[in-house]
């Protein structure tokens, strides 16, 4: 095979996976898993990935594809657990005040089936977030004294935090190159991840790294708030090369704005008076408005899977 057709089979992979995982996300968050579990079969027969519950788009064949890598591989576990109290202590005391920083998610609010997702980022984009940092001056000093999760780190840090009742669907992330760690805050009875084929639960204070292109879903049956430090690192087996790229390649906040907006089909983002103001293209904004304004409606909002439109206002 020569350049330019190794390249075009390179490019049909990338397109075949980017539908497949539409394809297989749409089934799951319409809750047919069967249908979801045979697409990824498919894909499997036809060359697209070669393990149907690993299904990222940026794929390395020379890594390791282990979903739950054994902890005491790295040096830093050992560091985080032994910190745990101070880091433990100061996110539940920030959780608990008024004005804490964890929000609802945006960017990955497609992903909620059921419940409130609340994240607050502590480093994205290669750099620390620094009115998140302001609450957590204790845990930024412990991490900063681990370069695997910030200067080497080609993802993030962050807290989340899942109410009872919360469920993520399946998904997987878009590489493998990349390796998640929980550490978990607060751990109730009946919050639970499954990666791969594995069902676990989280251990307060114990580190729990998995590689997140494996398919991975979480629920929370329990009755009370679940905490969890998310911490991001290379693949220890990722070669300096490709390591510097995707250091190159974190996108920046533009980056990341960009893609939402054409993700979501929207055409501008704007500030208006302190509030963000988002206008879909011009065929689903003119859809919207007629079908507003031949429904006597003033507008519409999302509340998990529900929604509810708003009436418009008698005129006079």
């Amino acid at each position: 095979m020569n350049g330019r057709d190794s390249g075009s089979e390179r490019y049909l992979t990338q397109v075949a996976r980017t539908n497949y995982s539409s394809l297989i996300d749409t089934w799951h968050a319409a809750g047919h898993t069967e249908h979801a579990r045979a697409c990824a079969r498919l894909a499997v027969a036809q060359g697209v990935w070669t393990h149907p519950l690993q299904r990222d788009r940026d794929h390395l064949a020379d890594l390791t594809a282990d979903p739950l890598p054994d902890p005491s591989r790295f040096w830093f576990v050992d560091h985080l657990e032994q910190r745990f109290p101070e880091i433990q202590a100061e996110v539940r005391g920030v959780l608990a005040a008024p004005g804490n920083p964890v929000q609802p998610t945006v960017e990955d609010d497609w992903l909620l089936q059921a419940g409130s997702w609340r994240q607050a980022y502590l480093f994205r984009d290669g750099r620390w977030q620094e009115e998140t940092c302001r609450h957590l001056p204790v845990t930024r000093a412990i991490l900063a004294e681990i370069p695997e999760v910030t200067t080497f780190s080609p993802g993030v840090i962050l807290v989340s935090r899942l109410t009872p009742g919360t469920r993520i669907m399946p998904h997987c992330g878009s590489t493998n190159a990349v390796l998640r760690i929980h550490l978990p805050i607060t751990v109730p009875s009946g919050a639970w991840i499954r990666v791969a084929d594995q069902t676990l639960t989280w251990q307060e204070g114990r580190c729990l790294i998995f590689d997140d292109s494996f398919e991975h879903e979480v629920g929370h049956e329990g009755t009370e708030d679940r905490v969890v430090l998310i911490l991001d690192i290379a693949h220890p087996d990722l070669d300096p090369r490709h390591r510097e790229r995707l250091l190159a390649n974190r996108p920046s906040p533009e980056e990341r704005i960009l893609a939402f907006l054409r993700q979501r089909g929207i055409a501008q983002v704007s500030l208006r008076d302190g509030d963000v103001l988002l206008t879909p293209e011009p065929a689903m904004a003119d859809l919207a408005d007629r079908y507003l304004t031949s429904a006597g409606l003033a507008g519409a909002e999302l509340d998990g899977d529900q929604v509810h439109w708003r009436p418009a206002p008698e005129p006079g």
